[in-house]
């Protein structure tokens, strides 16, 4: 595959090995790195032992009563945030958040690193322990802030800009909406319809429908061509 293309999925790299390397510094149940819409729900979702499914669940139904909901800490400039910090054990016990989500799925000690760019929280890793695992301890949640800064600079220096650019080139060259540009990130990625699907929270036929409007707009009538397109288009911003 070309550059082009490797950089325009360039960030699901870049958050893999980020979840490597947290994965690394800490013993961890599940984890995953997503990056954040305007209107806070999920994109670009990269997991580590983490369901699609959980996920779809999370943001349907109970994305607005987690604590750590990154709507309601983006004014705080906290880069670290750990669910048994800001409230107790008791009061986390009658979360209907921890009984119906949390809890089933054998999840109890939760932390989320914010990333923000200027100032707006623009992605989000979260990391999930098991209770046997025990909490977060202090040292653990310092080597967090301190690991934060780097990925925070990497992300806006390296991704997001990058990422904007290549979106703003397919969309000046074929008029794409922003969801044909999700899609099509996905496409680009290797991912099936089913995964799209999945991602982005859409049923498959729409997934469907969306292709064939890009494939209309791109000029093409396959994946192979459409890929093919998508380098060239890219070439003009290497």
């Amino acid at each position: 595959m070309s550059t082009a293309v490797e950089s325009f999925v360039f960030p699901s790299d870049f958050q893999q090995e980020s979840l490597k390397l947290i994965n690394s510094l800490l013993v961890l149940k599940s984890s995953a790195f997503f990056l954040v819409d305007p209107n806070m729900s999920h994109r670009g979702l990269v997991t580590h032992n983490l369901a699609q499914e959980d996920d779809n669940l999370y943001q349907n139904r109970y994305m607005h009563m987690d604590p750590l909901n990154p709507k309601m800490h983006e004014s705080s400039g906290e880069t670290v945030v750990h669910m048994d910090s800001i409230m107790t054990p008791q009061v986390i016990s009658q979360l209907v958040y921890y009984q119906d989500f949390l809890k089933p799925r054998n999840y109890r000690y939760v932390a989320d690193i914010f990333f923000r760019c200027e100032g707006k929280i623009i992605a989000v890793i979260t990391m999930l322990r098991e209770p046997l695992q025990g909490d977060f301890t202090e040292a653990e949640l310092t080597l967090l802030r301190r690991l934060q800064p780097f990925l925070e600079y990497t992300l806006n220096t390296v991704y997001m800009p990058r990422r904007l650019a290549e979106r703003a080139a397919l969309e000046m060259c074929h008029q794409l909406t922003d969801r044909q540009l999700d899609v099509l990130e996905l496409v680009v990625s290797g991912a099936s319809n089913k995964a799209i699907a999945e991602q982005l929270n859409l049923g498959l036929a729409t997934v469907k429908t969306h292709l064939q409007h890009i494939y209309h707009k791109t000029g093409v009538v396959s994946r192979a061509e459409l890929l093919s397109q998508v380098i060239s288009d890219l070439k003009l911003i290497t």
